[in-house]
């Protein structure tokens, strides 16, 4: 069973193309609504927590964990923090976590500011300007109705401060104790996440890095069928 975690103002069915490609079972988990249930995620940590429990009520095997950039980042937590508890992972745009006390204080500042537009401005004009960000410039946007987030808009913008980079650990001490085989997907355009793997993915004694070609940091949204061939096929090789 692979346990999906999608992006920031995403939901699930952003990655549903690339999980019914995949050729395996799946449950594409709703952050905001986990947030809204599970007060005790709250904080990285907390969620690593919580959502093991959920996960572990499960008793299905083998057991993959997915993540893509806030799902990944989410991922790497509850990886390093349980890291027998999985047979494989599979991270889309991870960052392994920022080094400096005063980079991770500054993104902080910038991921409230986030939090407090997402609550208050008009949400078609908020999601507007986080589309425009240099990260994803000329990439493909999801199309599911933005209606279907915005529902959830104190939880997306609670998410922001509580699950901000600015407040994750720098998970690569930690990234050697993760046994499990995990493939690291980065796209080809998106140079800054795919230099971070190039750096981290080797800390992974399973670890294998692959760029998507024509791809940016969306990599599930910009080259589908490419993406869903490489979790295909690491999973074939991994789990038979």
């Amino acid at each position: 069973m692979i346990h999906a975690l999608h992006g920031n103002a995403g939901i699930p069915d952003d990655l549903a193309h690339i999980l019914r490609e995949s050729d395996h079972p799946f449950t594409a988990w709703h952050l905001w609504r986990f947030l809204h249930d599970h007060p005790g995620a709250g904080t990285l940590h907390g969620f690593a927590a919580a959502f093991q429990e959920e996960v572990d009520h499960t008793n299905d095997s083998p057991r993959v964990l997915l993540g893509y950039s806030l799902g990944a980042r989410l991922a790497l937590h509850v990886l390093t923090a349980y890291p027998q508890r999985w047979d494989a992972a599979i991270l889309l745009s991870p960052h392994p976590g920022l080094p400096g006390a005063a980079e991770r204080a500054e993104r902080l500042t910038i991921d409230q500011s986030w939090a407090v537009r997402f609550l208050r401005e008009r949400w078609d004009e908020v999601m507007t300007v986080w589309n425009a960000q240099p990260v994803f410039s000329g990439e493909s946007v999801p199309s599911h109705d933005q209606l279907l987030v915005e529902t959830w808009r104190r939880e997306v913008a609670f998410g922001f401060d509580a699950w901000s980079l600015g407040r994750q650990d720098n998970l690569r001490p930690l990234l050697p104790t993760v046994s499990c085989p995990v493939l690291w997907l980065t796209g080809e355009r998106d140079e800054k996440f795919t230099g971070l793997a190039a750096e981290a993915c080797p800390l992974l004694p399973r670890g294998r890095h692959k760029v998507i070609a024509r791809a940016g940091h969306r990599v599930h949204l910009d080259q589908p069928a490419a993406t869903a061939a490489q979790i295909r096929a690491f999973l074939s090789a991994e789990l038979g």
